[in-house]
């Protein structure tokens, strides 16, 4: 049995605990810091509609739109391979991307554009399309505003009597040219 004196025992005991002592010390200056949180994206990156904004669809013709929008950094320069996703609304007016979805994706090119198409739906009415661009940690938003219209995109003919006015005067007018022409080389 070792046999060790009173302060040989206290001081034996003594650096056993000073790790921990040194430890509880140096966690008040610098208490521990919990596990770092993912970052949250920084919103740096902008987002500029090319085409698409305040368009206006025709559910006659539902014909296929393709809004357009450019992704750029703080500097302005175009931001190439960023991710970019168009929400349709679910309801309302609106419409679908390929296969009947409200969501579609598309990376931007070298000149930082994306585009996608959709169909419009049936419903009249204005709608919102959310754009969201991320690349890493940073991100960008824009809304393009459109519209379902029952009104045909090209000119509806007029019914009634002034369905063909326009060719009748220009035909009049024609003929009226002609007839002059002809009677002034007569001499008469």
């Amino acid at each position: 049995m070792l046999n060790l004196s009173p302060s040989v025992a206290a001081l034996s005991a003594l650096l056993a605990v000073a790790p921990v002592i040194r430890a509880q010390q140096r966690d008040a200056v610098n208490p521990p810091q919990p596990p770092a949180a993912a970052a949250s994206p920084v919103e740096s990156l902008k987002i500029f509609v090319l085409e698409g904004q305040g368009a206006i669809h025709s559910i006659r013709d539902r014909g296929d739109s393709m809004p357009v929008v450019e992704v750029r950094d703080d500097n302005g320069l175009p931001v190439e391979g960023a991710e970019v996703k168009f929400d349709l609304p679910p309801s309302g007016p609106g419409g679908s991307f390929p296969g009947q979805q409200f969501t579609a994706t598309a990376k931007t090119n070298i000149q930082g554009q994306a585009a996608v198409s959709f169909v419009p739906n049936l419903e009249a009415g204005r709608f919102n399309i959310r754009v969201t661009a991320t690349l890493g940690d940073r991100i960008g938003h824009v809304v393009i505003t459109q519209t379902n219209s029952a009104r045909s995109s090209s000119a509806e003919p007029r019914s009634g009597p002034f369905r063909f006015a326009w060719w009748k005067v220009a035909v009049v007018a024609g003929a009226g040219a002609t007839l002059g022409i002809i009677l002034a080389k007569r001499g008469g």
